[in-house]
């Protein structure tokens, strides 16, 4: 009795441990999950991706929209370069237009206006009066043309001053738009950037607590197995430990018959993914596992869970165990190869390896 009791007094210990635990990672004991989901919450995140990815095309086409504006600005400031040197260059003439209608002015006020008369009567023959009214009409002419010439180039020069303007006005105007949406789509990129970012994180750390909550509550509940299997042998043994033919029997009932062709099958599957499957926590899927999810797999073959350690240790107990047979423990489970040593998905780091069974461990038969 002394022994079960120091039995009972580890478990107690083992409880507060499980306890411990499980307030240290989700901090509230009695809640066993945390709400929303993180499935919930992942659902969020990739509608948040979904949304950012959107967001991200409207950036980078208002992107090319601004970089094709600042061509176009190149453009307008080239032409208005080019209308510029039209304006200099009309500019020039116009001056030497003005400059020789003064000279002429001048010309013609030092010397006094002629009169039809002053040319009449100063003429000596016909032919140079003629000559004389012809270079005189040829003088109004020239006058007239270089004034009329002036006033066309002065329109033109204006024309020219207005189109640089409107050029520069409208490059300048398509610019500003361009650089105003390319900043909106930064900000709404960055915006749902945070917002993924956030819901993700959020979404690991309730994944996170999830998987803790549920290891601890598959520990509590192997333990409770074991303790009544304990109390079960007790009571059958008369509270000494052990069957009447005294060997030591976990669970009551007869042991199920060992069929070395499945035994060997298991064992086969067990072999296959030493050394290249991975340990994930709730897995049970083509290369990756968790320790029952990896027992599940060799027994059946499939990729589908038959339970958990505390579910494997309520199985029937065999006292020889046989290569394909399952070594489990509250904490963990393998599959037993022989000689002491099992293969079991181990931890993180390691994957699914070859090792030797654990303290602790009882044997158990699926079947």
């Amino acid at each position: 009795m002394r022994g079960y009791e120091e039995q009972g007094r580890a478990r107690a210990a083992f409880r507060l441990v499980i306890a411990a635990v499980l307030a240290a990672t989700l901090g509230l004991p009695a809640v066993a999950f945390a709400e929303p989901t993180a499935a919930d919450k992942q659902a969020e995140a990739q509608t948040a991706l979904v949304t950012l990815n959107e967001l991200q095309d409207k950036l980078n086409q208002a992107s090319n929209d601004y970089a094709e504006a600042l061509s176009e600005v190149d453009t307008a400031q080239a032409s208005m370069q080019e209308a510029q040197e039209r304006i200099d260059s009309l500019t020039v003439e116009i001056a030497d237009l003005q400059v020789r209608l003064g000279d002429r002015a001048c010309s013609m006020y030092r010397s006094g206006n002629f009169t039809f008369l002053d040319l009449l009567f100063g003429a000596a023959s016909f032919e140079e009066f003629a000559t004389s009214w012809d270079m005189l009409e040829k003088l109004n002419q020239n006058d007239a043309d270089m004034v009329q010439r002036a006033k066309d180039l002065s329109d033109q020069v204006e024309a020219e001053k207005d189109e640089y303007a409107r050029q520069e006005s409208i490059a300048t105007e398509k610019a500003e738009e361009a650089r105003a949406c390319k900043e909106e789509a930064e900000l709404s990129a960055a915006a749902m950037q945070q917002t993924y970012d956030s819901l993700s994180a959020e979404a690991a750390a309730l994944l996170a607590e999830e998987q803790a909550a549920q290891e601890a509550a598959r520990a509590a509940a192997a333990l409770d197995a074991i303790e009544r299997n304990a109390q079960t042998s007790s009571e059958n043994s008369g509270g000494n430990g052990t069957s009447g033919n005294g060997s030591s029997s976990g669970n009551a009932g007869v042991e199920p018959p060992y069929n070395a062709v499945t035994g060997n099958s298991v064992v086969d599957r067990a072999y296959s993914y030493v050394g290249n499957g991975q340990y994930v926590s709730g897995a049970c899927a083509p290369g990756q596992f968790d320790c029952s999810g990896f027992v599940s797999y060799c027994l059946t073959g499939s990729y589908s869970r038959l339970g958990s350690t505390y579910t494997f240790l309520g199985w029937q107990e065999v006292s020889n165990p046989q290569p394909g047979d399952v070594a489990v423990n509250a904490a963990h489970c393998g599959i037993y190869i022989g000689g002491g040593q099992m293969i079991h998905a181990a931890s993180p780091g390691q994957g699914v390896v070859v090792g030797g069974v654990q303290s602790g461990m009882i044997y158990v038969r699926w079947g």
